[in-house]
């Protein structure tokens, strides 16, 4: 049977309409594909600091997440709310709030990446308080004892300062800080302090820039540094000769 031509037109429209309808959710399927593309990169960059924020929290260590973190999340709940009830790219592009979310994300990596940072290097002073080796070695007699306690003590304080330059990569990294921290709160047993006050004189002198005079160097000085296999780390000099 011959199709009329109302039919045909019937069928030529119903095909035009179906046509267009496929070219708009196209269209719409390429709007929100480029949203997602300009949310991806900002919310993989976030979500790398959001980890590191956890394992800090998870090993006691607080960072307290900036403002900035806080209202971004709101943003993009309330936008999220309004793309279920009209999922349409159209809806999330409304007044500037996508680009307005998208401001405050990059805002808030950047916040909670310092937040992160600074909670991580307050932490070494919480793990461990010693001095700083110029610190020690300024009050500490030379002895051989005492000199090879320094040179480990320099060597792990080191160490520990190396550690806080960058992010702990994961929970051992933390754990090996606080080893060093031991290790080094240990070494610091090692050292002597108790020497004669003559002594700690003479010491204090010439680790000044002006340098230890000859009467500081009492016989009890010297038999104090040779006892102490340290007579023969020091010798005398001329004023303004070096």
């Amino acid at each position: 049977m011959t199709t009329t031509l109302p039919a045909r037109a019937t069928a030529l429209r119903e095909r035009l309409a179906r046509l267009d309808k496929l070219g708009s959710s196209v269209a719409e399927a390429g709007d929100l594909e480029g949203l997602r593309g300009d949310l991806a990169g900002r919310a993989e960059k976030l979500g790398t600091h959001l980890t590191n924020q956890v394992r800090l929290v998870d090993a006691a260590i607080a960072v307290p997440p900036p403002a900035s973190l806080l209202a971004a999340r709101k943003r993009a709940g309330g936008i999220l709310e309004r793309f279920r009830a009209q999922p349409k790219a159209s809806t999330l592009k409304r007044a500037q709030a996508w680009r307005s979310m998208l401001d405050e994300i990059d805002t808030a990596s950047r916040d909670l990446a310092s937040a992160v940072m600074a909670a991580w290097r307050a932490y070494r002073q919480h793990v461990f308080a010693g001095d700083a080796p110029a610190v020690i070695r300024s009050r500490l007699a030379r002895t051989k004892a005492n000199d090879a306690a320094f040179n480990e003590y320099q060597r792990l304080f080191d160490r520990l300062k190396a550690a806080f330059e960058t992010l702990p990569a994961d929970r051992a990294a933390i754990d090996r800080v606080k080893e060093l921290a031991a290790d080094l709160e240990a070494v610091a047993q090692n050292f002597d302090f108790a020497v004669p006050a003559a002594v700690k004189q003479f010491l204090e002198a010439v680790l000044s820039v002006s340098g230890a005079p000859l009467a500081l160097l009492t016989p009890e000085v010297v038999n104090w540094l040779k006892e102490n296999d340290s007579f023969d780390n020091y010798r005398v000099s001329a004023k303004g000769r070096g």
